[in-house]
């Protein structure tokens, strides 16, 4: 399970801004795996984003990633 955690952040990560990447992996670990399922359930559950990422799947992802660093900080 711990692999798909990393996963998860590493997807989390890469989909964010280089600004935001940076914010993010100051955090603790957790915090980060946190974050990266709240990325994971917003990606699943915004219907907006659902219809985005049909047609752009990368920038669904990033729009996602930022929005939950939004919430954080």
């Amino acid at each position: 399970m711990e692999t798909d955690q990393t996963d998860t952040v590493a997807r989390f990560l890469h989909a964010l801004s280089p600004a935001s990447r940076e914010d993010v992996q100051q955090l603790p670990r957790e915090q980060q795996e946190k974050m990266a399922g709240a990325w994971e359930g917003l990606l699943r559950d915004d219907t907006d984003l659902l219809s985005l990422s049909e047609l752009d799947p990368a920038t669904a992802e990033h729009r996602a990633a930022e929005h939950v660093v939004r919430d954080y900080f």
